[in-house]
């Protein structure tokens, strides 16, 4: 009974409505929202613990019924990297190839990076969640061996990186790192931040022809700039920076936008010469810096090596774009300094308006403040709830009139202010720009 009062608790805190609140925290998670069987025991106090017992048609499976290596799920990681993951769900093990990256293999330096070296290890279904089907799905990381025998990778027993996994998606957090730099005379110093997780996304089918892919889409995106853009003076490390506007992708690759210089695109987005499902906007050629969100940089001109990964996951009917910035750093000495370390993911979606029925449902992500969320749209209201406690995390209201097509507005009690967009049953929101503490969150559907 207290999962379900907690659960009511939320419902009647964000203003959604009970039934769709007991679908996401009981039952098989997927109990239909106009069933006689929630209406009744609601109003009775009497719901089991898992909630209502779904009625009518039988639920549709939240992810496939095994999985093996054949299936790779193409996508990046909130450090800035670009990600491919595996799952063997008969040997519970899994792979993780980290194929960009600007995350260094040890602490206190700042490269080689974690780019070209593969994690392996065991997996594990949770059992805390409230469902049997939501505990299949949810698949806990237990180890993480690398490759090279060296790479840092941080895997916590007591609350280790989990992937929740869907039909053609997965997301959640895969091992995160520990960063810090000695700098060089004292210049350049990066003191130690351990992030136990990375939030990550992927999709497992990619689009790969860029005609497909442009239109004029919203822009929102998180990156942080470990070294503050700048070697002495103060310096604020580990900055947050963030994005959101519109931006208009041409067939050849390249960018429009509606104020300014792109912020997605400097060199025209090609096929990556890897041929591994995703688009690659570098400066190689020493021409043109990759955008930047920050307003400094340490290296800020065309010697920047810093990249951009678009990937472009087709899902539900729908493109869903994943913008991946790589930052780079390399440091020989204090005459030889190559730092444009600003790394982190943007989402685009449609410049094109949003309706309820495109929202309305529950979803499960990660972000920016490195834990597991759930969220429960209903109206114009949205409930958040920690997925491993089913504990409440507060929630935010929806302005759904939509000034700039495709963008909702959003503001929680505390009236905290940020944007949502959505596209293929996937929706980014950033909230807390105005105050220095911002928060970017990308989650997926899970369940009407």
């Amino acid at each position: 009974m207290a999962r379900l009062n907690a659960c009511r608790g939320l419902a009647a805190m964000a203003g959604t409505s009970l039934a769709l609140t007991l679908a996401a925290c009981g039952g098989d998670g997927v109990a239909s929202p106009g069933s006689a069987n929630v209406a009744s025991c609601a109003s009775t106090n009497s719901c089991p613990a898992t909630g209502a017992t779904p009625t009518g048609p039988a639920a549709a499976p939240l992810c496939p019924a095994s999985l093996d290596y054949s299936t790779v799920y193409t996508g990046g990681s909130g450090a800035g990297e670009f990600v491919k993951m595996q799952f063997n769900t008969s040997a519970m093990t899994y792979r993780l190839q980290i194929i960009e990256s600007p995350v260094p293999k040890a602490i206190k330096s700042v490269s080689p990076t974690r780019a070209g070296v593969t994690f392996t290890g065991k997996i594990a279904h949770l059992t805390s969640l409230p469902s049997a089907e939501q505990n299949r799905c949810a698949l806990a990381l237990q180890s993480a061996a690398p490759s090279d025998n060296a790479s840092q990778a941080i895997v916590d027993p007591a609350n280790p990186p989990v992937i929740f996994v869907g039909n053609g998606v997965a997301g959640g957090g895969i091992p995160g790192a520990t960063i810090s730099f000695d700098g060089l005379l004292g210049f350049g110093v990066i003191p130690a931040r351990t992030f136990p997780i990375y939030p990550v996304l992927a999709f497992a089918q990619t689009e790969t022809d860029f005609t497909k892919v442009a239109g004029t889409y919203n822009v929102l995106g998180y990156h942080q700039v470990p070294s503050g853009g700048a070697l002495i003076g103060p310096v604020t490390n580990f900055a947050p920076a963030t994005a959101r506007t519109v931006e208009t992708l041409n067939a050849d690759g390249s960018c429009t936008a509606g104020a300014g210089s792109c912020v997605t695109t400097g060199n025209p987005w090609t096929p990556r010469a890897q041929n591994d499902g995703a688009f690659e906007s570098s400066n190689a050629s020493g021409t043109r810096r990759y955008p930047a969100f920050y307003s400094q940089a340490i290296t800020s001109g065309n010697a920047s090596r810093a990249k951009g990964v678009l990937v472009v996951g087709k899902l539900n009917g729908a493109l869903v774009p994943l913008l991946i910035r790589v930052g780079y750093a390399q440091v020989d000495s204090i005459l030889s300094i190559n730092v444009d370390d600003e790394s982190g993911l943007a989402m685009l979606a449609p410049a094109s308006k949003l309706s309820n029925a495109q929202l309305n449902g529950g979803y499960v992500g990660s972000g920016s403040d490195l834990v597991y969320t759930a969220s429960i749209v209903q109206g114009n209201a949205v409930a958040l709830i920690d997925p491993l406690t089913m504990n409440a995390r507060g929630g935010y209201q929806l302005d759904l009139t939509q000034a700039t097509p495709g963008l909702v507005s959003t503001v929680d009690n505390s009236g905290t202010t940020g944007a949502l967009i959505s596209t293929g049953h996937v929706f980014a929101h950033l909230a807390g720009t105005g105050g220095g503490n911002p928060t970017f969150r990308v989650s997926v559907f899970a369940s009407p």
